[in-house]
Protein backbone atom coordinates (compact mmCIF):
# COMPACT_ATOMS: atom_id res chain seq x y z
CA UNK A 1 0.00 0.00 0.00
CA UNK A 2 1.44 3.19 -0.78
CA UNK A 3 1.86 5.91 1.77
CA UNK A 4 -0.95 8.00 1.05
CA UNK A 5 -2.93 6.23 -1.64
CA UNK A 6 -5.22 2.59 -1.25
CA UNK A 7 -3.48 0.41 -3.96
CA UNK A 8 -4.24 -2.62 -4.96
CA UNK A 9 -0.77 -3.73 -5.92
CA UNK A 10 -1.63 -5.24 -8.71
CA UNK A 11 0.19 -2.78 -11.72
CA UNK A 12 -2.96 -0.54 -11.37
CA UNK A 13 -3.95 2.21 -8.54
CA UNK A 14 -7.21 2.07 -7.57
CA UNK A 15 -9.05 4.82 -6.17
CA UNK A 16 -9.73 4.91 -2.31
CA UNK A 17 -13.10 4.27 -2.27
CA UNK A 18 -15.03 7.44 -0.58
CA UNK A 19 -17.70 6.15 1.61
CA UNK A 20 -18.03 9.25 3.45
CA UNK A 21 -18.18 11.76 0.39
CA UNK A 22 -21.01 8.36 -1.47
CA UNK A 23 -22.90 8.89 1.81
CA UNK A 24 -22.62 12.98 1.63
CA UNK A 25 -23.66 13.10 -1.94
CA UNK A 26 -26.84 10.58 -1.67
CA UNK A 27 -28.32 11.81 1.10
CA UNK A 28 -30.35 14.74 -1.03
CA UNK A 29 -30.96 11.28 -3.26
CA UNK A 30 -34.59 9.92 -2.54
CA UNK A 31 -32.72 6.15 -2.33
CA UNK A 32 -29.50 6.96 -0.64
CA UNK A 33 -28.87 3.76 0.69
CA UNK A 34 -29.35 1.58 -2.49
CA UNK A 35 -27.22 3.42 -4.57
CA UNK A 36 -24.65 3.50 -1.78
CA UNK A 37 -24.64 -0.14 -1.89
CA UNK A 38 -24.75 -0.49 -5.22
CA UNK A 39 -21.66 2.24 -5.81
CA UNK A 40 -19.95 0.28 -3.02
CA UNK A 41 -20.58 -2.92 -4.00
CA UNK A 42 -19.54 -2.29 -7.41
CA UNK A 43 -16.16 -1.10 -6.34
CA UNK A 44 -15.86 -3.97 -4.68
CA UNK A 45 -16.56 -6.34 -7.02
CA UNK A 46 -13.97 -4.38 -9.38
CA UNK A 47 -11.03 -4.49 -7.02
CA UNK A 48 -11.92 -8.52 -6.32
CA UNK A 49 -12.18 -8.73 -10.34
CA UNK A 50 -8.26 -7.73 -10.44
CA UNK A 51 -7.28 -10.52 -7.92
CA UNK A 52 -6.72 -8.04 -5.13
CA UNK A 53 -8.88 -9.47 -2.87
CA UNK A 54 -6.87 -12.95 -1.84
CA UNK A 55 -4.02 -13.49 -0.10
CA UNK A 56 -0.73 -11.17 -1.51
CA UNK A 57 2.97 -11.04 -1.17
CA UNK A 58 4.32 -7.59 0.89
CA UNK A 59 8.32 -8.52 0.71
CA UNK A 60 10.21 -6.09 2.61
CA UNK A 61 12.44 -3.54 0.06
CA UNK A 62 15.63 -1.82 1.11
CA UNK A 63 13.52 1.75 1.20
CA UNK A 64 11.12 0.03 4.19
CA UNK A 65 13.32 -0.38 6.84
CA UNK A 66 13.94 2.59 8.72
CA UNK A 67 16.14 2.84 11.90
CA UNK A 68 14.72 4.89 14.90
CA UNK A 69 17.26 6.98 17.02
CA UNK A 70 18.43 5.62 20.22
CA UNK A 71 17.26 8.61 22.65
CA UNK A 72 17.23 6.93 25.54
CA UNK A 73 20.34 6.78 27.75
CA UNK A 74 19.09 6.41 31.56
CA UNK A 75 20.13 4.34 34.00
CA UNK A 76 18.17 1.30 33.43
CA UNK A 77 16.04 0.07 30.43
CA UNK A 78 13.47 1.75 29.14
CA UNK A 79 9.30 0.48 29.87
CA UNK A 80 7.66 -1.22 26.80
CA UNK A 81 5.75 1.66 27.19
CA UNK A 82 8.22 4.82 26.71
CA UNK A 83 9.82 2.59 23.93
CA UNK A 84 6.72 2.47 21.83
CA UNK A 85 6.49 6.39 22.16
CA UNK A 86 9.91 6.93 20.90
CA UNK A 87 9.42 4.20 18.45
CA UNK A 88 6.07 5.99 17.14
CA UNK A 89 7.42 9.23 17.02
CA UNK A 90 9.67 8.54 14.77
CA UNK A 91 7.97 6.05 12.23
CA UNK A 92 4.77 7.61 12.09
CA UNK A 93 5.46 9.59 9.35
CA UNK A 94 5.81 6.34 7.22
CA UNK A 95 1.98 5.59 7.96
CA UNK A 96 -0.66 6.58 4.90
CA UNK A 97 -2.36 10.25 5.36
CA UNK A 98 -5.17 9.68 7.98
CA UNK A 99 -6.69 12.48 9.57
CA UNK A 100 -6.93 10.48 12.83
CA UNK A 101 -4.13 9.82 14.60
CA UNK A 102 -2.94 6.51 15.98
CA UNK A 103 -3.28 5.87 19.88
CA UNK A 104 -0.67 4.51 22.41
CA UNK A 105 -1.08 2.97 25.91
CA UNK A 106 -1.39 6.22 27.68
CA UNK A 107 -4.19 7.62 25.37
CA UNK A 108 -6.45 4.30 25.66
CA UNK A 109 -8.09 4.98 29.49
CA UNK A 110 -9.52 8.13 30.89
CA UNK A 111 -7.83 10.05 33.89
CA UNK A 112 -10.91 7.98 36.19
CA UNK A 113 -9.36 4.16 34.33
CA UNK A 114 -12.07 4.05 32.43
CA UNK A 115 -11.39 3.09 28.61
CA UNK A 116 -11.83 5.51 25.88
CA UNK A 117 -14.42 5.37 23.04
CA UNK A 118 -11.98 4.50 20.31
CA UNK A 119 -15.44 4.40 18.00
CA UNK A 120 -15.51 8.06 18.63
CA UNK A 121 -11.62 8.81 18.21
CA UNK A 122 -11.43 7.48 15.02
CA UNK A 123 -14.70 8.13 13.44
CA UNK A 124 -15.55 4.22 13.18
CA UNK A 125 -18.71 2.43 13.93
CA UNK A 126 -17.48 -1.37 15.33
CA UNK A 127 -21.16 -2.77 14.52
CA UNK A 128 -20.49 -2.02 10.81
CA UNK A 129 -16.58 -3.04 10.47
CA UNK A 130 -17.55 -6.33 8.61
CA UNK A 131 -19.78 -4.25 6.12
CA UNK A 132 -17.95 -4.14 2.48
CA UNK A 133 -20.09 -1.04 2.12
CA UNK A 134 -18.94 0.71 5.53
CA UNK A 135 -15.25 -1.09 5.83
CA UNK A 136 -14.01 -2.32 2.52
CA UNK A 137 -10.42 -1.28 2.80
CA UNK A 138 -10.31 -3.26 6.26
CA UNK A 139 -11.64 -5.82 4.44
CA UNK A 140 -9.23 -5.83 1.60
CA UNK A 141 -6.03 -5.34 3.39
CA UNK A 142 -7.60 -9.05 5.94
CA UNK A 143 -8.13 -10.83 2.95
CA UNK A 144 -4.41 -9.72 1.23
CA UNK A 145 -3.15 -11.23 4.83
CA UNK A 146 -5.50 -14.23 4.36
CA UNK A 147 -4.99 -17.49 3.07
CA UNK A 148 -8.20 -18.86 0.78
CA UNK A 149 -7.51 -22.24 0.31
CA UNK A 150 -4.34 -24.37 0.19
CA UNK A 151 -1.58 -22.00 0.23
CA UNK A 152 2.20 -22.59 -1.64
CA UNK A 153 4.29 -24.90 0.58
CA UNK A 154 7.58 -24.55 -1.41
CA UNK A 155 10.57 -24.35 0.23
CA UNK A 156 12.00 -21.21 1.05
CA UNK A 157 15.87 -19.77 0.66
CA UNK A 158 17.90 -19.97 2.91
CA UNK A 159 15.78 -21.55 5.43
CA UNK A 160 15.42 -25.68 6.03
CA UNK A 161 12.89 -27.54 7.93
CA UNK A 162 12.94 -29.25 11.64
CA UNK A 163 11.33 -30.57 13.53
CA UNK A 164 11.34 -29.74 17.27
CA UNK A 165 10.68 -32.59 20.07
CA UNK A 166 8.70 -31.62 22.84
CA UNK A 167 7.31 -34.65 24.58
CA UNK A 168 6.46 -38.54 24.34
CA UNK A 169 7.42 -38.75 20.88
CA UNK A 170 5.88 -35.68 19.56
CA UNK A 171 7.28 -32.84 17.49
CA UNK A 172 6.59 -29.66 15.95
CA UNK A 173 7.25 -28.64 12.27
CA UNK A 174 9.08 -25.53 11.45
CA UNK A 175 10.96 -23.84 9.40
CA UNK A 176 14.84 -22.35 10.67
CA UNK A 177 16.37 -19.26 8.81
CA UNK A 178 19.68 -18.68 10.17
CA UNK A 179 21.45 -15.34 10.05
CA UNK A 180 25.28 -16.17 8.30
CA UNK A 181 28.25 -13.56 7.61
CA UNK A 182 30.28 -15.05 5.33
CA UNK A 183 28.81 -18.78 5.35
CA UNK A 184 28.75 -19.34 9.24
CA UNK A 185 26.17 -18.43 11.83
CA UNK A 186 26.17 -15.50 13.62
CA UNK A 187 25.50 -14.67 17.32
CA UNK A 188 22.02 -13.06 16.87
CA UNK A 189 18.91 -13.47 18.45
CA UNK A 190 15.76 -16.32 17.25
CA UNK A 191 12.33 -14.76 16.55
CA UNK A 192 9.67 -17.45 16.34
CA UNK A 193 6.95 -16.67 14.22
CA UNK A 194 2.89 -18.44 14.97
CA UNK A 195 0.56 -18.30 12.52
CA UNK A 196 -3.44 -17.36 13.00
CA UNK A 197 -5.90 -19.92 13.17
CA UNK A 198 -6.04 -22.47 10.23
CA UNK A 199 -2.54 -20.78 9.03
CA UNK A 200 0.56 -22.50 8.80
CA UNK A 201 3.65 -22.13 6.63
CA UNK A 202 2.33 -21.56 3.25
CA UNK A 203 1.28 -18.32 4.19
CA UNK A 204 2.96 -15.92 2.22
CA UNK A 205 3.13 -12.75 5.52
CA UNK A 206 4.79 -15.43 7.48
CA UNK A 207 7.31 -16.15 4.51
CA UNK A 208 7.69 -12.30 3.72
CA UNK A 209 8.02 -11.56 7.27
CA UNK A 210 11.01 -14.30 7.90
CA UNK A 211 12.60 -13.34 5.20
CA UNK A 212 13.02 -9.45 6.67
CA UNK A 213 14.01 -10.65 9.91
CA UNK A 214 16.98 -12.83 7.91
CA UNK A 215 17.89 -10.17 6.56
CA UNK A 216 17.84 -7.42 9.28
CA UNK A 217 20.78 -10.05 10.91
CA UNK A 218 17.88 -12.38 13.24
CA UNK A 219 17.64 -15.94 12.72
CA UNK A 220 13.78 -17.28 12.39
CA UNK A 221 11.77 -19.94 13.16
CA UNK A 222 8.42 -20.36 11.64
CA UNK A 223 6.47 -23.02 13.46
CA UNK A 224 3.44 -25.21 12.69
CA UNK A 225 1.63 -25.28 15.77
CA UNK A 226 -0.01 -29.13 17.34
CA UNK A 227 -3.00 -29.39 14.98
CA UNK A 228 -1.88 -27.23 11.84
CA UNK A 229 0.08 -28.05 8.49
CA UNK A 230 2.91 -30.47 8.46
CA UNK A 231 2.96 -30.84 12.20
CA UNK A 232 -0.86 -31.99 11.75
CA UNK A 233 0.37 -34.78 8.98
CA UNK A 234 2.88 -35.96 10.48
CA UNK A 235 1.11 -36.31 14.17
CA UNK A 236 -2.07 -36.71 13.43
CA UNK A 237 -3.44 -38.53 16.34
CA UNK A 238 -2.57 -34.82 18.33
CA UNK A 239 -5.10 -32.69 19.03
CA UNK A 240 -5.36 -28.71 18.85
CA UNK A 241 -6.16 -27.13 22.56
CA UNK A 242 -6.16 -23.65 21.16
CA UNK A 243 -3.45 -22.05 23.80
CA UNK A 244 -3.71 -24.45 26.69
CA UNK A 245 -0.88 -26.34 25.95
CA UNK A 246 0.46 -24.51 23.00
CA UNK A 247 2.01 -22.41 25.34
CA UNK A 248 3.96 -25.25 27.12
CA UNK A 249 4.96 -25.88 23.22
CA UNK A 250 6.22 -22.42 22.87
CA UNK A 251 8.41 -22.37 26.14
CA UNK A 252 10.00 -25.53 24.91
CA UNK A 253 10.73 -24.32 21.43
CA UNK A 254 12.51 -21.34 22.96
CA UNK A 255 14.35 -23.65 25.46
CA UNK A 256 15.37 -25.88 22.23
CA UNK A 257 16.60 -22.45 20.29
CA UNK A 258 18.35 -21.12 23.45
CA UNK A 259 20.56 -24.46 23.03
CA UNK A 260 21.73 -23.85 19.83
CA UNK A 261 25.29 -22.06 20.52
CA UNK A 262 24.40 -19.59 17.84
CA UNK A 263 20.96 -18.23 19.44
CA UNK A 264 22.21 -15.47 21.85
CA UNK A 265 17.94 -15.00 23.15
CA UNK A 266 14.40 -15.65 21.84
CA UNK A 267 11.28 -13.41 20.81
CA UNK A 268 8.14 -14.12 19.69
CA UNK A 269 5.61 -12.97 16.98
CA UNK A 270 1.68 -14.09 17.03
CA UNK A 271 -0.87 -13.33 14.41
CA UNK A 272 -4.42 -13.70 15.52
CA UNK A 273 -5.09 -16.61 17.57
CA UNK A 274 -1.27 -17.20 17.17
CA UNK A 275 -1.30 -13.42 18.94
CA UNK A 276 -3.55 -14.84 22.13
CA UNK A 277 -1.34 -17.71 22.14
CA UNK A 278 1.99 -15.30 22.30
CA UNK A 279 0.26 -13.50 25.49
CA UNK A 280 -0.81 -16.61 26.74
CA UNK A 281 2.93 -17.66 26.59
CA UNK A 282 3.89 -14.72 28.48
CA UNK A 283 1.12 -15.22 31.03
CA UNK A 284 2.23 -18.82 31.64
CA UNK A 285 5.86 -18.31 31.90
CA UNK A 286 4.98 -15.71 34.75
CA UNK A 287 1.98 -16.68 36.53
CA UNK A 288 1.58 -18.09 40.08
CA UNK A 289 1.01 -21.68 40.34
CA UNK A 290 -2.22 -20.87 42.25
CA UNK A 291 -3.90 -18.54 39.23
CA UNK A 292 -7.51 -19.75 39.30
CA UNK A 293 -7.72 -18.86 35.66
CA UNK A 294 -5.44 -21.94 35.38
CA UNK A 295 -7.41 -24.86 34.21
CA UNK A 296 -6.88 -27.76 37.40
CA UNK A 297 -5.11 -30.16 34.82
CA UNK A 298 -2.18 -27.32 34.48
CA UNK A 299 -2.21 -25.62 37.91
CA UNK A 300 0.82 -27.48 38.97
CA UNK A 301 3.19 -26.75 35.94
CA UNK A 302 4.33 -23.50 35.89
CA UNK A 303 7.62 -22.70 35.22
CA UNK A 304 8.79 -21.26 38.55
CA UNK A 305 9.69 -17.52 38.73
CA UNK A 306 12.64 -17.84 39.43
CA UNK A 307 13.74 -18.64 36.08
CA UNK A 308 15.13 -16.42 33.16
CA UNK A 309 12.11 -15.45 31.01
CA UNK A 310 11.42 -16.74 27.86
CA UNK A 311 11.33 -14.87 25.19
CA UNK A 312 13.37 -12.00 26.75
CA UNK A 313 13.75 -10.60 23.45
CA UNK A 314 10.38 -9.34 23.67
CA UNK A 315 6.72 -10.13 21.97
CA UNK A 316 4.81 -8.54 19.59
CA UNK A 317 0.95 -9.52 19.33
CA UNK A 318 -1.03 -8.27 16.26
CA UNK A 319 -4.22 -8.45 16.02
CA UNK A 320 -4.94 -10.77 18.94
CA UNK A 321 -9.13 -11.91 19.20
CA UNK A 322 -9.25 -10.51 22.79
CA UNK A 323 -13.11 -11.34 22.90
CA UNK A 324 -12.86 -14.86 21.07
CA UNK A 325 -16.22 -16.18 22.90
CA UNK A 326 -18.14 -13.95 21.22
CA UNK A 327 -16.96 -14.91 17.95
CA UNK A 328 -17.31 -18.83 18.87
CA UNK A 329 -21.17 -17.67 19.26
CA UNK A 330 -21.68 -15.57 16.33
CA UNK A 331 -20.42 -18.67 14.42
CA UNK A 332 -23.13 -20.75 15.23
CA UNK A 333 -25.24 -19.25 12.53
CA UNK A 334 -24.29 -19.75 8.82
CA UNK A 335 -23.30 -16.17 7.59
CA UNK A 336 -23.81 -14.94 4.20
CA UNK A 337 -20.55 -13.74 1.97
CA UNK A 338 -22.10 -10.74 1.10
CA UNK A 339 -23.43 -9.69 4.77
CA UNK A 340 -20.51 -11.08 6.82
CA UNK A 341 -17.77 -12.10 4.41
CA UNK A 342 -15.28 -12.35 7.59
CA UNK A 343 -17.33 -14.70 9.66
CA UNK A 344 -18.07 -17.17 6.27
CA UNK A 345 -15.11 -17.35 4.86
CA UNK A 346 -13.76 -17.86 8.54
CA UNK A 347 -16.36 -20.77 9.08
CA UNK A 348 -15.48 -21.94 5.46
CA UNK A 349 -11.84 -22.52 6.85
CA UNK A 350 -13.04 -24.45 9.72
CA UNK A 351 -15.31 -27.04 7.66
CA UNK A 352 -12.30 -27.57 5.60
CA UNK A 353 -10.03 -28.22 8.25
CA UNK A 354 -12.40 -30.33 10.54
CA UNK A 355 -12.54 -32.59 6.93
CA UNK A 356 -8.55 -32.55 6.87
CA UNK A 357 -8.76 -33.96 10.62
CA UNK A 358 -11.12 -36.44 9.53
CA UNK A 359 -14.01 -35.77 11.19
CA UNK A 360 -17.35 -36.84 9.90
CA UNK A 361 -20.06 -34.19 9.76
CA UNK A 362 -18.26 -31.36 9.35
CA UNK A 363 -19.33 -27.68 10.11
CA UNK A 364 -18.46 -24.34 10.15
CA UNK A 365 -18.75 -24.20 13.93
CA UNK A 366 -15.95 -23.07 15.84
CA UNK A 367 -17.40 -24.19 19.21
CA UNK A 368 -17.87 -27.54 17.39
CA UNK A 369 -14.32 -27.86 16.53
CA UNK A 370 -13.34 -26.65 19.97
CA UNK A 371 -15.53 -29.92 21.46
CA UNK A 372 -14.14 -32.51 19.13
CA UNK A 373 -10.65 -31.33 19.47
CA UNK A 374 -11.01 -31.10 22.93
CA UNK A 375 -12.22 -34.71 23.75
CA UNK A 376 -9.35 -36.20 21.81
CA UNK A 377 -7.06 -34.25 24.10
CA UNK A 378 -5.64 -35.99 27.04
CA UNK A 379 -6.37 -33.53 29.18
CA UNK A 380 -9.86 -33.70 28.62
CA UNK A 381 -12.31 -34.27 31.77
CA UNK A 382 -16.18 -33.27 32.46
CA UNK A 383 -16.06 -29.47 32.82
CA UNK A 384 -13.13 -29.16 30.27
CA UNK A 385 -14.61 -26.94 28.55
CA UNK A 386 -15.78 -24.05 30.44
CA UNK A 387 -12.47 -24.03 32.25
CA UNK A 388 -10.52 -24.01 29.39
CA UNK A 389 -12.40 -21.01 28.27
CA UNK A 390 -11.29 -19.49 31.34
CA UNK A 391 -7.97 -20.50 31.19
CA UNK A 392 -7.98 -18.72 26.95
CA UNK A 393 -10.21 -15.71 28.65
CA UNK A 394 -8.42 -11.74 28.55
CA UNK A 395 -11.79 -9.99 29.22
CA UNK A 396 -14.82 -10.52 31.01
CA UNK A 397 -17.30 -12.25 29.04
CA UNK A 398 -21.24 -12.64 29.95
CA UNK A 399 -20.14 -12.35 33.62
CA UNK A 400 -17.93 -14.80 33.40
CA UNK A 401 -14.76 -14.34 35.70
CA UNK A 402 -11.31 -13.70 34.30
CA UNK A 403 -7.62 -12.65 35.83
CA UNK A 404 -5.28 -9.82 34.86
CA UNK A 405 -3.35 -11.91 32.84
CA UNK A 406 -1.17 -9.75 31.62
CA UNK A 407 0.41 -8.34 34.83
CA UNK A 408 2.35 -11.78 34.93
CA UNK A 409 4.41 -10.46 31.82
CA UNK A 410 8.60 -10.20 32.64
CA UNK A 411 8.96 -9.38 29.06
CA UNK A 412 8.30 -6.54 26.76
CA UNK A 413 5.15 -6.95 24.99
CA UNK A 414 3.77 -4.74 22.17
CA UNK A 415 -0.13 -5.80 21.01
CA UNK A 416 -1.20 -3.51 18.01
CA UNK A 417 -4.84 -3.18 16.45
CA UNK A 418 -6.34 -1.73 13.74
CA UNK A 419 -9.07 0.90 14.09
CA UNK A 420 -10.66 -0.91 10.31
CA UNK A 421 -10.00 -4.35 12.03
CA UNK A 422 -13.38 -6.12 10.77
CA UNK A 423 -12.79 -9.86 13.09
CA UNK A 424 -12.44 -8.89 16.34
CA UNK A 425 -13.39 -4.45 17.60
CA UNK A 426 -10.28 -2.36 18.50
CA UNK A 427 -12.42 -1.05 21.89
CA UNK A 428 -11.59 -4.39 23.33
CA UNK A 429 -7.70 -3.22 23.01
CA UNK A 430 -8.83 -0.30 25.63
CA UNK A 431 -10.55 -2.15 27.46
CA UNK A 432 -7.77 -4.48 28.59
CA UNK A 433 -5.26 -1.79 28.41
CA UNK A 434 -7.48 0.52 30.72
CA UNK A 435 -7.22 -1.77 33.75
CA UNK A 436 -3.32 -2.97 33.46
CA UNK A 437 -0.56 -1.28 34.76
CA UNK A 438 2.25 -3.21 33.90
CA UNK A 439 4.84 -1.01 32.40
CA UNK A 440 6.15 -3.86 30.10
CA UNK A 441 3.04 -4.44 28.41
CA UNK A 442 2.18 -1.44 25.29
CA UNK A 443 -0.73 -1.28 23.37
CA UNK A 444 -1.02 0.59 19.73
CA UNK A 445 -3.97 1.21 17.62
CA UNK A 446 -3.71 2.01 14.24
CA UNK A 447 -6.18 4.01 11.63
CA UNK A 448 -6.06 1.23 9.14
CA UNK A 449 -4.49 -2.66 8.24
CA UNK A 450 -7.92 -4.76 9.14
CA UNK A 451 -7.24 -7.99 10.43
CA UNK A 452 -3.71 -9.11 10.37
CA UNK A 453 -3.35 -6.67 7.15
CA UNK A 454 -0.54 -4.34 8.12
CA UNK A 455 2.02 -4.84 5.84
CA UNK A 456 -0.80 -4.02 2.94
CA UNK A 457 -1.72 -0.74 5.22
CA UNK A 458 1.38 0.73 5.44
CA UNK A 459 4.51 -2.02 4.87
CA UNK A 460 7.39 0.05 5.57
CA UNK A 461 5.95 1.03 9.12
CA UNK A 462 4.89 -2.56 9.40
CA UNK A 463 8.58 -3.71 9.34
CA UNK A 464 10.10 -0.84 11.01
CA UNK A 465 8.29 -1.30 13.49
CA UNK A 466 8.89 -4.82 14.27
CA UNK A 467 12.80 -4.60 13.18
CA UNK A 468 13.45 -1.87 15.62
CA UNK A 469 11.32 -3.61 18.28
CA UNK A 470 13.75 -6.67 18.11
CA UNK A 471 16.82 -4.48 17.23
CA UNK A 472 19.74 -6.05 19.92
CA UNK A 473 20.82 -2.00 20.74
CA UNK A 474 17.21 -0.02 19.88
CA UNK A 475 14.51 -2.59 20.52
CA UNK A 476 11.93 -2.44 23.76
CA UNK A 477 14.86 -4.69 25.69
CA UNK A 478 17.63 -3.69 24.66
CA UNK A 479 20.34 -2.69 27.54
CA UNK A 480 20.76 1.79 28.27
CA UNK A 481 23.58 2.53 26.10
CA UNK A 482 25.85 5.22 28.04
CA UNK A 483 26.79 6.93 25.08
CA UNK A 484 23.52 6.35 22.88
CA UNK A 485 24.25 7.68 19.39
CA UNK A 486 21.26 8.43 16.68
CA UNK A 487 21.83 6.81 13.17
CA UNK A 488 19.32 6.58 10.17
CA UNK A 489 21.90 4.25 8.76
CA UNK A 490 20.41 0.77 8.13
CA UNK A 491 22.67 -2.20 8.25
CA UNK A 492 19.89 -3.80 5.20
CA UNK A 493 22.07 -5.55 2.50
CA UNK A 494 25.29 -5.79 4.78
Amino acid sequence: MGRARASCLCGKRETPLPSRRIAQSNAASGRPKLRAALVCAAAFAAIALTGCVSQRSFPMRRSDWRVIPVSYAGPTAMSTRLWLRNAHRNLSKLLPSSARRALLTEDLSTGAGEPIDVDAHFGTDSKRRRSIFYNPMGLLHSAQALKDGAGDDAAWPGFCDVQIPIEDGFEISARLGVSEIDGRPEMADCIVVVPGLLGDNSLTRTRDLCRALRRAGLHTLAIEPRGYGKTLARHPEVSSTFGLLETRDLIAVADWLQRKPFVRSTGLIGFCWGANEALLTVWENGRDRDDPDVMPPLRQRAAPSSLPPRFSAGVMAFSPVLRFEEIVEQLEHRQSLLIDPVLARMGDGIKRLMIARGYSDPTRSLKSLFEREARRSKLYYPGFIEAGLRHLRFLPFRGKPVGDKLESARVPVLIVYAASDPLGAAQDLADLCCRLSNQNVAALILPGGGHNGFAAYSRSYFYSLILNFFDPNRGAAAQPLPHAVASDVSALGR
